[in-house]
């Protein structure tokens, strides 16, 4: 209950900074919504040693505010409900990890203005708190003995914070982007085992007109 607190504090907190932020000098506000597909993974490594691992899909939801600074430059604000996780490659059968996260990814968007259809570059960094992690793990053979667990209080760390760059179009209110996220944190809570979330991430918005 307590970290619940004090990641709806934290959110709160980071969401009125960037507002404030964002509205400095913004000469257009507009507001929509988007959502996509994931592919996420993780880069592992027990006692420094690279662990392979498999990724797994997901998907992304939510709303954007979009303050722009020019015709072809602008800053997006999402807030998005997004699922990431792995599977071990190695060692048990079906040892699947899978990670909710309340996401806001704080994006600078730099856009061609002089056709119809708008070639984008974004990139910027994001933070995430986490909303539930399920491990599913079970005997060998397919969905044998499959036992599906939340994970203990203390396993993961709540929040991460990362950084996304990728690439994208807009056609009038549409956006169509691909980007790719890299997690900066340790999400898991150990001496010995390292492992930051990797995220390939497909989504469609819309973006309303004033």
């Amino acid at each position: 209950m307590q970290r619940k607190a004090v990641d709806a504090r934290s959110l709160a907190i980071a969401a009125t900074l960037l507002f404030g932020i964002a509205s400095t000098g913004a000469g257009q506000v507009r507001v929509g919504a988007k959502g996509g597909f994931n592919r996420s993974n993780v880069s592992l490594k027990i006692a420094d040693e690279k662990v392979d691992t498999e990724s797994r899909g997901g998907y992304n939801v939510g709303g954007l505010i979009y303050f722009g600074f020019s015709a072809s430059a602008g800053l997006q604000i999402e807030g998005l409900y997004t699922t990431k996780g792995f599977k071990r490659a190695e060692g048990l059968e079906n040892d699947t990890w899978e990670f909710a996260y309340w996401e806001v990814p704080v994006l600078l968007m730099f856009t061609s203005p002089t056709a119809m259809t708008q070639p984008r570059l974004l990139f910027g960094p994001t933070i995430s708190f986490e909303s539930s992690c399920t491990r599913k793990t079970g005997g060998f053979g397919e969905n044998e003995n499959e036992i599906e667990l939340s994970c203990l209080p203390g396993t993961t760390k709540s929040t991460d914070i990362g950084f996304m760059a990728g690439l994208g179009i807009k056609v009038t209110s549409l956006t169509i982007d691909l980007a790719y996220e890299w997690g900066f944190k340790d999400i898991l809570e150990s001496e010995v085992i390292s492992l930051k979330n990797r995220n390939m991430t497909f989504s469609i918005g819309i973006v309303l007109p004033n």
